[in-house]
């Protein structure tokens, strides 16, 4: 053993004496952020020397780069003061600190205050371009934001176009919530290549969402808006445009309840809306059926949010939340291929309570704490009662089959400490999160006839019938945790080493083997900071979805079963028949573990005044993905064991691998020309423009987690994923050339996605139909390239005398020259804005719904389009 340790010893004496820190000068590191936690980049902090050695000694003031971090160089060691200032925010003093040789570093956290003017700094440019948090990003100027939706759908479609495909959202440090109303949003920042260990997927970007309740006196304001049904697309399958109808109101009140202690917002929105659904079928005997039908899909979504800051001290802040979206849903199910009486209606009901508490802990750390508990409650209700006949990829008529729904109650708590001690940075975190269900979803309780063709539907000759009998109530919990640590070592000035390493576990899952490393290089080469570059790579865990959990337990042949019969007799069915047929059964592999995937990536950010520009190669290759695994698929006809149908095991044995190529710029010159009553009328320079493109491989070998292999052989299924869209394109341009007055475009563009050719008939006998032609391999086919051209346009002017608080704060940054803090002076006291929205301005034919079913009449055909034109107008008013 001695001798194996000496061994070990020897080879890594090099790597051990490379990664010995080289000696450095006495520096000094202050974070300055505000009460909500964010940063402020631009801050301006002052060191004094309280010993007689240092005392006498000059000491510039340094400003906060991107990342909110000021530093302080050539330092002696010693007791200094430190204070911070940032214009709009109280002067922070901290009276006396202990500077030792080598890295320190302070958090410094500043309450608001008043009035401030305007001010452009600098910043120590390459030591921010090396922060890991401070690059590879893009913050929205408030022209982008206010160009973008009031709809929190669409505006949620847009921020995911902006970023890229697999985006997370977070607001406020929350993931998986509804988003707020624009008004609320304070800043939106998009982050690319995010690897360390606080990151639970493995995409690679992020959209960090933050609101604020309100900084100034209490104030209230109004909006409408209304869709133009006039100006509205239609479908080119349809001879007329059926109606439609969109009306929104919303109100809110925010401000100052007590000054520099608490600020609330509230925000309430409804909308009552109704489409019209379109048809496109074919029916027995060569006929057509493709028009407008004569019955609305009204869709009622009413939704309140509310925040409220609590500034418990000087540096400790509390933040509540609470977010209930209630959505009805009548006429759901009709179009493509479903007739009326497919419809049915859906109830959504989902709440969000949070509280947070951020500030620092002592003079090293920082801590952010979250609590949140959420609840959804989810009703089906079919417009008829009735069986459904389904022929494939022609028509499916019949009742929708669906009542009852999903109850589930989720307590999620967490927290993140950073502390900052030399030249390391750590942050350990923990997330917790509990839920219970509760679940009487019913579907195909009717029974359902499945007929190959049309022509087989002429003869009555159906393939199969399926019904699910037994219980459909049960209650179940789930628990799933992980908790993490990440370093990010300042070897030198210019070059950070971040390592970090994560673990999470789940319950129903026997796979605790989950411990992930994360492995990162962020490195500025040149003084000026202009350019960064990056290598990354990390080990990333999935978790397992309670809907296919709730599957395995639902149909497991005793609680519920999924009678299959081959050949029924039609129309009329004997009941009695399926007491004794066998059925298909759903478990969960006793071995089944938690889907993981490693990424590697490398990377460059480039940023020249008002241009930023970046390209991130990202591989990914994953295993443990999940599929379907029939145990008891027919042999020569005969199953295996007789007394069930197909037996269907959720195993984690498929694999998947991933290129993607991200390539962003931005050109951000007009967040530099404010808007203020001395600015000039007309100013060509207040232009921002944004381009995202990523070129995308993504191949494995399984649709999902019950969908179970024709061949039985993955190396025959390997090929296209079904999420393959090579191409995805995002061009916004937004401008105030005439001040006041806000134009933007957005222009997206995507590939087509892939589909898959199918015989339509069940020639292995398992009655699952998902058979294709000898020798064709999945997703070899492609639909048509989607383009859609978007526009807002929107003008906005005040009038009255401007209240007594402070103006609005905007941080935005000009790439390779620090960032710019500009200020919106006061405006007058009653603001109104008037504004228009399209979408897919040209109305443009963006096909979708194609059919790889060779028995159908639409093969390799498109069915439907997707999105025609749609024009909102709107006002807002406040005061």
């Amino acid at each position: 053993m001695l001798r194996f340790v000496a061994a070990i010893l020897i080879v890594l004496a090099p790597a051990l004496s490379w990664a010995q820190p080289k000696p450095q000068p006495v520096q000094l590191s202050v974070t300055v952020v505000d009460s909500s936690g964010a940063v402020l980049p631009g801050a301006t902090v002052t060191v004094t020397g309280l010993d007689p050695v240092n005392s006498k000694a000059a000491v510039d003031p340094a400003k906060a780069n991107a990342d909110g971090v000021a530093t302080v160089t050539n330092l002696v060691p010693g007791r200094y003061s430190v204070e911070a200032v940032f214009e709009g925010f109280e002067t922070r003093r901290l009276p006396e600190i202990r500077v030792r040789a080598g890295s320190n570093k302070q958090v410094v956290m500043l309450p608001i205050a008043g009035h401030k003017e305007s001010v452009t700094v600098g910043q120590d440019r390459q030591t921010a371009a090396s922060d890991r948090g401070a690059t590879f990003g893009t913050t929205l100027t408030r022209e982008q934001i206010e160009a973008l939706s009031d709809d929190p759908d669409v505006l949620r479609q847009q921020l995911q176009e902006m970023a890229g495909p697999g985006a997370v959202i977070r607001v406020d440090s929350f993931e998986g919530g509804a988003l707020p109303s624009k008004s609320q949003i304070r800043s939106i920042r998009i982050s690319r290549d995010q690897f360390a260990a606080e990151h639970h997927a493995a995409g690679g970007f992020n959209i960090e969402i933050i609101t604020q309740p309100g900084l100034r006196p209490i104030g209230m304001n109004f909006g409408t808006r209304l869709r133009s049904n006039g100006l509205a697309g239609r479908s080119p399958f349809t001879p007329v445009r059926g109606p439609e109808r969109f009306t929104n109101y919303n109100a809110g009140v925010n401000g100052t309840l007590v000054k520099n202690k608490v600020g609330f917002g509230i925000f309430a929105m409804g909308t009552d809306s109704y489409e019209t659904p379109n048809i496109n079928i074919a029916l027995a005997n060569g006929e057509r059926r493709a028009e407008a039908l004569r019955l609305r899909s009204p869709r009622d979504n009413y939704m309140i949010n509310g925040n409220l800051d609590y500034a418990v001290t000087l540096d400790q802040t509390l933040r509540f939340g609470v977010h209930i979206n209630s959505i009805n849903n009548r006429n759901l199910g009709i179009g493509q291929w479903d007739e009326e009486e497919r419809a049915y209606d859906m109830e959504n009901l989902r709440g969000e309570v949070r509280a947070q508490q951020i500030g620092p802990l002592g003079r090293r750390a920082f801590l952010r704490t979250r609590l949140q508990f959420t609840w959804t409650d989810t009703n089906n209700v079919s417009a008829v009662e009735a069986r459904t006949i389904r022929v494939h990829d022609a028509f499916t008529s019949g009742g929708a089959q669906l009542r009852g729904g999903q109850h589930s109650r989720t307590l999620m708590l967490g927290g993140d400490l950073d502390y900052v001690r030399g030249n390391h940075s750590w942050r350990f975190g923990l997330q917790v999160d509990g839920s219970r269900w509760r679940s009487d979803d019913s579907s195909n309780y009717l029974g359902t006839y499945t007929f190959e063709s049309l022509e087989a539907y002429e003869a009555g000759r159906p393939r199969s019938y399926t019904q699910r009998i037994g219980d459909p109530n049960l209650q179940y919990e789930n628990y799933q945790g992980a908790f993490y640590a990440q370093d990010d070592i300042r070897v030198r000035r210019n070059l950070t080493l971040s390592a970090g390493l994560r673990y999470e576990a789940q319950t129903h899952v026997g796979d605790f083997n989950n411990v992930m490393p994360r492995l990162g290089i962020t490195y500025a080469p040149f003084t000026g900071g202009q350019t960064t570059l990056r290598a990354s790579w990390g080990i990333f865990h999935d978790w397992l979805s309670m809907n296919t959990y709730e599957q395995t337990v639902r149909v497991n042949g005793f609680q519920q079963q999924e009678i299959d019969i081959v050949n029924p007799p039609f129309p009329d069915f004997n009941e009695l028949s399926l007491l004794a047929a066998p059925g298909n059964r759903y478990v969960l592999g006793e071995d089944f573990a938690l889907p993981r995937s490693s990424r590697a990536s490398l990377g460059v950010d480039q940023r020249y005044r008002g241009i930023q520009a970046g390209v991130t190669y990202a591989y990914i290759r994953g295993g443990a993905v999940a599929r379907g695994l029939n145990l008891n698929a027919p042999v020569n006809g005969v199953r295996p064991d007789p007394r069930f149908g197909n037996v269907i095991e959720v195993v984690a044995d498929a694999a998947s691998r991933q290129h993607q190529v991200q390539t962003n710029l931005t050109v951000n010159q007009g967040a530099l020309f404010p808007q203020n009553k001395s600015a000039p009328l007309i100013n060509f320079k207040r232009i921002t423009v944004f381009v995202n493109h990523t070129l995308q491989f993504t191949r494995n070998n399984s649709e999902g987690a019950f969908n179970v292999a024709p061949t039985g052989d993955l190396d025959l299924e390997w090929g296209p994923a079904n999420n393959d869209v090579r191409q995805r394109f995002n061009l916004g341009v937004n401008n105030q050339v005439i001040k006041n007055l806000g134009i933007g475009f957005n222009l997206s563009a995507t590939s087509g996605a892939p589909y898959t050719l199918r015989t339509g008939f069940d020639d292995n006998g398992d009655l699952i139909f998902n058979d294709r032609p000898a020798g064709v391999a999945r997703n070899t086919e492609r639909a048509a390239h989607h383009v859609n051209l978007a526009i807002n346009i929107n003008y906005n002017f005040t009038f009255g005398p401007p209240p007594t608080a402070p103006p609005g704060i905007g941080v935005f940054f000009g790439p390779g020259s620090g960032p710019e803090i500009r200020t919106f002076e006061a405006p007058g006291k009653y603001r109104i804005g008037f504004f228009v929205f399209a979408s897919n301005l040209l109305n443009r034919a963006n096909y979708i719904g194609y059919s790889g079913v060779m028995t159908s009449p639409f093969f390799r055909q498109a069915t439907a389009v997707q999105n025609p034109r749609r024009v909102e107008a709107g006002l807002n008013f406040g005061f």
